[in-house]
């Protein structure tokens, strides 16, 4: 019975994790604000993360051909990804450190972030893939941190800045949000029947 358990909290229990690892890199920013410039993306991977555990589903074979069919079950599961964005809106207007951040677009970069991660995971459940979230998850993870480790490398401008955000920056964030929205409402609709 335990293992039964632990089998069905698992994916909870990385959401939730993902979560607290975000709260406790809040508290890392305001103890060492000066270290905006990394922790800020590792607390956005962190939520990101978050969302990719949102469709995991070990019996998903057993639930698609229940009465009311994956895309309730997809539609349920993508509003669990209020969560992560939840904790991600929090951390945005707490301003951890007191920094200057511009919080509409940190908003748009955390809402961009989440909703791509949880319309792909939820791409990935519709291909019967019955736990994307590992892998999604640390997909997302080098996703997030690699520009950062790029631009200190190559000496660019942070696409993570931390006051106002240029035009270019808000650019690329707002396409990753009409994709990520684009991929939420393929996730909801259901499939046509052949």
């Amino acid at each position: 019975m335990l293992l039964w358990y632990l089998r069905r909290a698992v994916p909870w229990a990385a959401l939730l994790g993902c979560c607290a690892a975000a709260a406790l890199l809040a508290l890392t920013l305001e103890r060492w604000p000066g270290s905006a410039l990394i922790v800020l993306p590792a607390l956005l991977a962190c939520c990101a993360a978050a969302a990719a555990f949102v469709f995991d589903e070990t019996p998903l074979a057993v639930v698609e051909v229940t009465p009311r069919g994956g895309s309730w079950r997809r539609t349920a599961r993508l509003a669990v990804t209020c969560v992560p964005a939840a904790v991600w809106a929090v951390l945005v207007l707490a301003r951890p450190g007191d920094l200057p951040l511009h919080r509409p677009s940190w908003g748009l970069v955390g809402a961009a972030a989440i909703a791509l991660t949880a319309g792909v995971a939820g791409l990935m459940s519709r291909r019967a893939v019955t736990a994307p979230g590992s892998l999604l998850a640390a997909v997302v993870v080098l996703t997030v941190i690699g520009p950062v480790v790029l631009t200190a490398f190559l000496g660019w401008d942070s696409i993570y800045p931390i006051e106002d955000f240029g035009t270019g920056v808000t650019a690329v964030w707002s396409v990753v949000a009409v994709a990520g929205v684009a991929a939420c409402l393929t996730v909801a609709t259901p499939r046509l029947r052949r």
